[in-house]
């Protein structure tokens, strides 16, 4: 009992995991993390548009442009993905939590390991560096190269689908063609059959007749013998 719980405990864990939408990935507007960040940061030129995020909600928007659906709220985000424990371990593109409450999104990494992220303050759309900041967790969304195997995966699905459809139609299209040709084959049989049987019908005719000929001679030779 106690290992079908652990069992069924898991797979609830798998089920709620973050699951990318290969479709969604493949139509996304933005292709690249670099494409993503951009996106984020243009909110300052559209009037007002800043105003209206805080960090989840940046975060939210700006993962939506390669086709992710996150969570707007920074408890839940910090629970997407794959954990990255030390801060040195991160890439740009990844979520970073702070012990203060602040959150963002990788921006950039220096040659010295230093760090800056993608986040909003008052309104705007910031590139701020974690130097000052103590670092909480990390989370590991996605990535180039994990974006190009999703569209790679949904494109080969597609043109299976097409192949597939393809082979169908092809399959409908000879079976329509067979049973035409049936079709064809049984009216012909049909009026070979009833030419046939029109034959037949002038045989016993003609037999009938000659039969009633030959009794009317035969009746004919009895009186004169008679």
């Amino acid at each position: 009992m106690k290992k079908l719980f652990m069992i069924a405990v898991s797979a609830m864990i798998a089920l709620s995991s973050f699951a990318a939408d290969k479709e969604k990935v493949a139509k996304a507007p933005q292709k690249t993390i670099d494409g993503m960040l951009n996106t984020a940061l243009q909110l300052n030129s559209i009037p007002g548009a800043a105003t209206e995020y805080d960090n989840g909600k940046l975060i939210q928007y700006a993962f939506s442009q390669v086709g992710y659906d996150l969570s707007d709220n920074i408890a839940s985000l910090a629970g997407e993905g794959k954990a990255v424990k030390k801060m040195a371990k991160l890439a740009v593109g990844d979520l970073i939590f702070f012990n203060d409450g602040q959150a963002g999104i990788v921006y950039k990494i220096g040659d010295d390991k230093s760090l800056s992220f993608l986040h909003v303050v008052n309104g705007q759309v910031m590139i701020s560096s974690s130097e000052s900041l103590s670092y909480k967790c990390g989370t590991h969304i996605t990535s180039d190269k994990e974006l190009s195997s999703l569209r790679k995966e949904y494109e080969k699905e597609q043109k299976a689908i097409a192949k597939a459809q393809e082979q169908h139609a092809k399959a409908q299209a000879e079976a329509a063609k067979a049973a035409e040709k049936a079709e064809k084959e049984r009216v012909k049989a049909e009026k070979e059959a009833q030419k046939a049987q029109e034959k037949i019908d002038k045989a016993n005719k003609e037999a009938a007749k000659a039969a009633a000929k030959a009794e009317k001679a035969e009746q004919k030779l009895n009186d004169v013998t008679k």
